[in-house]
């Protein structure tokens, strides 16, 4: 860990992994943007509503069952499966050590392990989090960084709001800490 200047580094792995990644798909998925969460209980929630209202029958019962096992298997069974999945066969570079360097002009994220060298220009970043133990740099819907802050040192750590704040662009970036 370093800061020299304008200048942040310190040591990481390029992406969450175990139960901090379960946490963060979970959250972008139904949370961020809830869209697939309200869609997903609606339907559940008014048959909830007509059986109260004593509107059944053995077809409408057969149909409200459906209606509320569509979202468990949703939250309970594919989703675990999908990140399951993911992180089974994710790119192995993904949880190699690298160094993650926030210059002035972007972020770098170098992987020796791999001969990789990722640079993230600081202008296309459109939303910012703080969730979970992680900076989450997002260009629309989609991560592009994720900084752990358990990686980094204490000065390091209370350095990187006011640098992340100072170097994104204000007008399309959207900071959410």
């Amino acid at each position: 860990m370093r800061i020299i200047m304008d200048i942040i580094k310190f040591n990481t792995t390029l992406k969450a992994s175990g139960k901090d990644y379960t946490k963060i798909v979970f959250w972008n998925r139904f949370i961020r943007n809830p869209i697939e969460l309200i869609l997903s209980w609606t339907p559940a929630i008014i048959s909830l509503v007509l059986l109260s209202l004593h509107y059944y029958s053995s077809f409408l019962l057969i149909l409200y069952a459906v209606c509320w096992f569509y979202p468990i298997y949703i939250f309970a069974y594919q989703f675990r499966s999908s990140v399951n999945y993911h992180l089974k066969h994710r790119d192995p570079s993904e949880e190699a050590p690298c160094t993650i360097t926030l210059m002035d002009n972007a972020i770098m994220a170098d992987i020796p392990e791999h001969d990789l060298v990722y640079t993230y220009e600081w202008n296309q970043f459109t939303n910012v989090y703080n969730k979970f133990g992680y900076y989450m740099l997002f260009n629309k819907g989609r991560m592009i960084v994720m900084l752990n802050q358990n990686d980094m040192p204490e000065d390091v750590k209370s350095a990187v709001p006011a640098y992340i704040k100072s170097h994104v662009d204000r007008n399309i970036c959207k900071i959410n800490f």
